[in-house]
């Protein structure tokens, strides 16, 4: 004879709880990533457009000073 305690198993709903945290999870994660991506490309478009910007106003500043 045995001298644990029997356990009362049930199992009716551990798979759905345990797939509805992993996809809770990776929808948290999946956001987490897009956010970082955009905040990313936001931040070199700026770069990019701080540039150009640069750029134009370097050109016309040197086309006023050849200009008569």
């Amino acid at each position: 004879m045995s001298m644990r305690p029997k356990l009362k198993s049930d199992t009716k709903g551990g798979p759905l709880v345990e797939e509805s945290l992993l996809l809770g999870l990776a929808v948290i994660t999946v956001s987490i990533v897009i956010a970082v991506i955009l905040e990313a490309t936001g931040w070199a478009q700026d770069v990019v457009n701080g540039l150009f910007q640069l750029l134009k106003d370097s050109w016309s500043g040197l086309t006023g000073l050849l200009t008569p």
